[in-house]
């Protein structure tokens, strides 16, 4: 994992952690992480720059692809040191917006799991929704989960930072 080390040694001052942990039931693991993303996808024709399709000026189709790593404060959060991709797409129509995609990530012991989010709001160039759990391997294949997330573009338009909260039962 070279390269994983690598973003997150170049990119360690994109990270701004979360501080999480509260009262739980035995089973259950509270999700408050951070994450660089890293949008990866070439230009399309039909596209254009920035993964964005200007249709008319009440009507935007965003493509979203990136490579994510996840990290949190609380080490047993079960998000620490989570990467992987994530894809989909958002139609923005009369300034409302609507969409999402899946992501399929490993766990930092190698687990792989899939999650899907769902768009539902973006202002100022952020973002938001909610998550669930789609299932996995290991600890992840009879896992429940869900939550809400944020997106903040960076100004070079190709890194985001990502927040995730919810909770996670195992």
């Amino acid at each position: 994992m070279p390269l994983l080390a690598k973003r997150i040694a170049v990119l360690g001052t994109v990270f701004a952690t979360a501080v999480g942990a509260t009262a739980l039931s035995a089973n259950a693991a509270q999700v408050n992480a951070r994450a660089a993303s890293f949008s990866h996808t070439g230009q399309l024709a039909t596209f254009g720059l920035y993964n964005n399709a200007i249709v008319t000026d009440q009507l935007n189709l965003k493509r979203i692809n990136a490579d994510y790593v996840f990290l949190s404060e609380n080490p047993e959060d079960p998000f620490d040191y989570v990467s992987g991709s994530c894809f989909g797409g958002a139609v923005v129509k009369n300034m409302q917006v609507q969409g999402g995609g899946v992501c399929s990530l490993k766990d930092k012991n190698g687990a792989p799991f899939a999650l899907s989010y769902e768009i539902t709001g973006v202002k100022d160039g952020k973002y938001s929704g909610n998550w669930a759990l789609l299932g996995g391997d290991e600890k992840w294949a009879n896992a429940k989960g869900s939550g809400t997330w944020s997106r903040t573009k960076l100004p070079n338009m190709s890194m985001s930072v990502t927040t995730l909260q919810g909770e996670v039962t195992f």
